[in-house]
């Protein structure tokens, strides 16, 4: 019989599968449009990220920093949902983060209280009911990054095909490369507006579209997205989306709901049956420790540290480097005290003068790390404080993604810099890092601002 136990494991290593395998049809995906890319700096990023992918199955290393919020899709007769199996899975997700270094990304309340629960739970459920045999359970993980630029929208029940493709390519052009392109798309139509959000979910993780009107749309949603030419990490070239998913349902006479789920490059999921024997019944597995034939020269890249400030201003966009020397960490909260600190006249923790800060919030990691797989958010979230801190003395930022307007504008007339970096290879990203300290915030947990000296960091110089 199936019990709350077996449960709680099975989530703990679904957990860990899907933090660190990337699946193999994803992967074969990913260097399908490596081979095919022509855009050579697009290319150079599919490397990255298949590379990233090798080191995080090898290593068990989570593939991004963002280790993202679970959701678990379980379906079963009524008797497999045991006593307590909300709270089997929830400990199952706890002690998977807990025991393996993972990013807790979980605020108790959106609003009223987002202070980390510290457990990357509570976690969300979804139970169905079904005519299968033992327990089927399905996780997903979803960063914050791509899950911002997700969107729905309720169309005329008249709507045709074009009007769908028009909506979902408008989503995918306002996210730009916010969300580490090349993307998966799950598209969700039908139901009401909640029910749309929850197939463009279920998409994601369908491995072929059910049929031929779908796959014809699908292909058409593809064909749109692609002629943006945002490309891998924003870079041009033909692969701007992989993969487009649709689920569609009944709905009410007067409405079509649609929903567009954006996801990563990194499709992060994993499924697993609990049979009533008490035996697993594994689903497809990973095994990406081959060696493929990979291109990841630096040679077109330039060496530089960071007290080198002549050298820096002196670089022009477009052009690669790799970074060496003291930089900071800091995201959205850190941002949101700093700016507190400066209006109110109080000293700063740090001297900002010069300072490069990376928009990241790397995951935990041993006593015998530096650092846990690390990366970048996305940096259009610390628009509303980067012009105050660059008119403060900041030199540089890193993140990801395009930036406001304003904050080009205050760039330009400081004689600031802003850098990219590829989104999406947390763990090759660790690597670059020598050397950590707790400067701040300790409180906030991985959003604390630490000083950390990095060696040949790879970035794109993409204003100044």
């Amino acid at each position: 019989m199936i019990n709350s136990k077996m449960i709680e494991d099975a989530i703990y290593d679904l957990c860990v599968e899907a933090n660190t395998s990337l699946p193999e049809d994803v992967f074969a995906k990913i260097l399908n449009a490596y081979n095919d890319e022509k855009n050579s700096d697009a290319k150079q990023v599919l490397g990255l990220i298949l590379e990233n992918a090798k080191m995080a199955y090898e290593k068990k290393m989570p593939l991004c920093q963002d280790t993202g919020q679970v959701l678990v899709f379980a379906k079963g007769k009524g008797k497999c949902f045991v006593d307590g199996f909300n709270k089997a899975i929830n400990d199952g997700v706890n002690r998977a983060y807990e025991e393996n270094f993972y990013r807790k990304s979980v605020v108790k309340n959106a609003i009223f209280d987002r202070e980390n629960t510290k457990t990357n739970t509570p976690c969300l459920i979804y139970a169905e009911i079904a005519d299968v045999d033992g327990l089927e359970i399905e996780i997903m993980l979803k960063g914050g990054g791509s899950e911002n630029v997700s969107a729905a929208q309720m169309l005329s029940p008249t709507a045709c095909e074009d009007e769908i493709v028009e909506f979902v390519t408008s989503v995918v052009k306002k996210a730009g490369s916010k969300a580490c392109p090349p993307y998966f798309i799950g598209l969700g139509i039908g139901g009401t507006f909640e029910h749309a959000a929850l197939l463009s979910k279920k998409a994601l993780l369908i491995e072929e579209n059910i049929d031929e009107n779908h796959t014809n749309l699908a292909q058409k949603i593809k064909n749109s997205i692609n002629a943006l030419e945002i490309g891998p990490a924003g870079l041009g070239g033909s692969n701007t989306t992989l993969d487009v998913k649709i689920l569609t349902d009944f709905t009410h006479i007067a409405c079509m709901p649609v929903a567009v789920s954006i996801n990563c490059h990194s499709v992060r999921h994993a499924k697993m049956i609990l049979e009533e024997n008490g035996k697993r019944k594994k689903e497809k597995g990973s095994n990406l420790s081959t060696n493929r034939l990979i291109d990841l020269s630096t040679s077109s890249s330039t060496k530089i540290h960071t007290s080198d400030i002549n050298q820096l201003k002196s670089l022009k966009p477009g052009q690669n480097v790799l970074l060496s020397g003291e930089i900071y960490t800091a995201r959205d909260m850190a941002h949101k005290r700093l700016v507190e600190m400066i209006e109110k006249g109080e000293k700063l923790p740090f001297d900002l003068k010069n300072s490069i800060i990376f928009y990241a919030g790397p995951c935990p990691c041993s006593e015998s790390c530096v650092v846990g797989s690390i990366g970048p958010t996305t940096s259009a979230r610390m628009d509303k404080y980067a012009s105050i801190l660059y008119e403060n003395g900041v030199l540089a930022t890193i993140g990801k993604g395009e930036r406001s307007l304003e904050v080009e504008k205050t760039i330009k007339q400081v004689g600031g810099l802003y850098f990219t970096v590829v989104g999406g290879i947390a763990c090759y990203l660790a690597e670059k890092f020598i050397k950590k300290e707790l400067v701040c915030f300790e409180d906030l947990g991985t959003e604390a601002v630490y000083r950390f000296n990095v060696e040949d960091f790879p970035l794109r110089l993409a204003l100044s």
